[in-house]
C-alpha cells in the first residue's frame, strides 16, 4: 500500500494559526509538508493570514506588523509578529521542508511566485487555493486545482462522470493534481486522477477511520490538525 504524504494544516500545535511558531511546531510535527495562508499587504509583501482583513489595503507590512495593528486583526498575534512568506521560505530551505501553499486572493500570487523563484523552491513547493490563471501565467510553479467543496447530490449519482470531468480539465489546465475537501473525496476519483497523472491532496482529515480510509484509497496527501496521529498510522 501506496504511504501518503503527511500535509500538517497550518496551527496543527498549539501556537496560533499562521505564526512562525505554528509553522515550526509543524515541521517537529514529522509531516513531509506544511501548509501555510497566504494575503498580501498593500506594499507587495506576502504575509500569512487566513482571513480577508481591510487593513491588507490599507497597511504595508511594517504597519501590519505593530503590535496594536496585530491586535486589530486578531487577538491570537498580540504575542506573535505576523510572519511573512520569505520567513517561510528561508526556513523551509534550510531544513528542505516541502510546502503547501494556500494563495487566499488574486493579489497573493505574483509576491508569492516572485519569492518561490528567488529561493529556487519549484521542487518542494505546490500552491493550493486561489490559482486561477496561475497555470498559464506561470507554468514553472506546480499548482493543485481546488475542487468544489461540496458536490451537488445528483452529481454523487453520477460521481464517475464529476471525476471524469474533473480530472480532465486539471490536466488540459496544466495542474499537478486535485486538491480535494475530504468529503467530496471517493475512489472513483482517486483512481481517475491516477490514470491522467496527477495527484490527489485531501483535507482537513482528522478524525482516524477517515485517515485509514484515505490511505487505503491511495491518495497523495493528506492534510491534518493531528499529523502525530496520522504519523502512528504510517508507522511500520
Amino acid at each position: 500500500m501506496k504511504r501518503p504524504m503527511i500535509g500538517a494544516h497550518t496551527g496543527s500545535g498549539i501556537s496560533p494559526d499562521n505564526t512562525l511558531a505554528s509553522f515550526m511546531e509543524g515541521i517537529r510535527s514529522g509531516a513531509d509538508i506544511v501548509e501555510v495562508d497566504v494575503h498580501a499587504a498593500m506594499d507587495g509583501t506576502a504575509v500569512l493570514l487566513h482571513d480577508e482583513s481591510p487593513y491588507l489595503l490599507t497597511c504595508t507590512f511594517e504597519q501590519l506588523n505593530r503590535p496594536d495593528m496585530r491586535r486589530r486583526i486578531d487577538p491570537a498575534y498580540e504575542e506573535h509578529e505576523i510572519a511573512t512568506l520569505e520567513q517561510i521560505l528561508q526556513v523551509s530551505d534550510r531544513l528542505g521542508t516541502k510546502l503547501n501553499i494556500d494563495l487566499k486572493s488574486a493579489a497573493s500570487i505574483e509576491p508569492a511566485v516572485k519569492l518561490i523563484r528567488q529561493y529556487g523552491a519549484r521542487e518542494r513547493v505546490h500552491i493550493t487555493g486561489y490559482s486561477e490563471t496561475l497555470t498559464a501565467r506561470f507554468p514553472d510553479i506546480p499548482v493543485m486545482i481546488n475542487t468544489p467543496v461540496e458536490v451537488d447530490p445528483r452529481q454523487l449519482e453520477q460521481y464517475d462522470k464529476f471525476a471524469q470531468r474533473i480530472c480532465e480539465a486539471a490536466k488540459r489546465e496544466g495542474y499537478a493534481g486535485l486538491n480535494m475537501n475530504y468529503r467530496t473525496c471517493f475512489e472513483p476519483i482517486a483512481e481517475t486522477a491516477h490514470e491522467y497523472g496527477l495527484t490527489v491532496w485531501v483535507y482537513t482529515v482528522n478524525e482516524l477511520s477517515q485517515m485509514e480510509r484515505f490511505i487505503r484509497m491511495g491518495v497523495d496527501a493528506i492534510t491534518t490538525r493531528k499529523p502525530e496521529l496520522l504519523l502512528s498510522l504510517l508507522a511500520p
